[in-house]
């Protein structure tokens, strides 16, 4: 099982706009097709004296192939929104991880 997580930073006076955005816009353009699946959204809690909020955006894929299709076929149009709306209030940065099960 693959692991999709993008981190975002938003600025602290969007972040309640932000997080609305992301469970009502993103979460179902994001899975959408079905390529991207287990939508989980959650705060990440950091240094006190950083300014604003970060947010870890999760989705569990098949496989690794799955995910290049949904990047070359869908994440343009998810993503382009997103920043349209927050510009620069917003930065972010991806990750992808494979399940270890024991």
């Amino acid at each position: 099982m693959i692991v999709f997580n993008t981190t975002f930073h938003v600025d602290e006076g969007i972040h309640e706009e932000f997080i609305e955005y992301m469970l009502q816009h993103y979460i179902p353009m994001a899975t959408k097709s079905g390529l991207l699946t287990s939508p989980r959204l959650a705060r990440v809690f950091g240094k006190e004296e950083d300014e604003g909020f970060s947010f870890a955006m999760e989705f569990t894929v098949a496989n690794l192939g799955t995910l290049e299709r949904w990047n070359a076929n869908e994440s343009q149009a998810i993503h382009a929104p997103l920043l349209e709306r927050f510009k620069e209030k917003l930065i972010g940065f991806s990750t992808i991880m494979q399940t270890i099960t024991y």
